[in-house]
């Protein structure tokens, strides 16, 4: 599996490019912009981008059948260990974020198209904050605050962040069509931000205990064990603002 590499100077949405890309039936491709003016993240969030994040699609056709339970968390490992391989600053909160010291770092957006001949075309988007913010940014924007990859690299740029983390997203992505998340559950609960915390998803509330090895995560309610899928939920630590 070889990705075709493009880079765009502006775009509306790199996911919504590499979309419409697999619909004409294109191959894998590996999509990036130097400016998004349509960019979204999870549960419809607008979010616009420029030359101070690194922001691009990988989209590749698929067996229909191919369980995509837990993609969203090997993908973050994958980043997570090119861009801190020892292990000690980035860390993930289930399903699809990546924080780098306490605060978020950059986050992961799967979306899927159905295709002919039994395929399914699924895109991943990613975006890194490059930069820190600027003194006169409104902070209080960033719920979850800001982290900059420029704080654990100080040389890096989005052309070289992309030249990292590209052969390690096509390696993954061969691998997961295989054996699906099971090989980085442990990789997940190493870094897994919520893991030992109590925290609220949807209307539950409850101590995370890691993920399944489907990528679910194990939700320790006054009730029980409770097993919950990634979906349209969102998980905020009671500890969170």
């Amino acid at each position: 599996m070889v990705f075709v590499r493009k880079h765009l100077a502006e775009c509306g949405s790199t996911n919504t490019e590499a979309l419409a890309h697999l619909r004409d039936g294109g191959g894998p491709l590996l999509l990036s912009a130097a400016r998004q003016t349509a960019g979204r993240g999870r549960l419809g969030r607008a979010w616009q981008s420029d030359d101070s994040a690194l922001t691009f699609s990988v989209a590749l056709p698929l067996p229909a059948e191919l369980d995509l339970s837990g993609l969203s968390l090997a993908v973050g490992c994958s980043v997570a260990d090119v861009l801190d391989p020892a292990g000690q600053r980035i860390r993930l909160k289930w399903p699809n974020d990546l924080f780098l010291d306490g605060a978020k770092l950059g986050g992961i957006l799967i979306e899927a198209v159905p295709l002919p001949a039994q395929l399914r075309g699924v895109v991943i988007g990613i975006g890194i904050n490059l930069l820190p913010l600027p003194p006169e940014a409104d902070r209080s924007a960033f719920a979850s605050g800001h982290a900059a990859l420029q704080a654990l690299d100080p040389a890096a740029t989005a052309q070289a962040t992309l030249d990292r983390l590209a052969p390690a997203l096509q390696g993954l992505l061969a691998d997961f069509r295989t054996l699906g998340f099971g090989p980085w559950q442990l990789a997940f609960s190493r870094r897994d931000l919520a893991a030992g915390q109590r925290v609220r998803v949807g209307e539950r509330t409850g101590i995370a205990r890691g993920v399944s090895t489907r990528g679910e995560l194990l939700l320790d309610t006054d009730a029980g064990m409770a097993i919950v899928s990634a979906g349209e939920l969102s998980l905020r630590l009671e500890t969170s603002p």
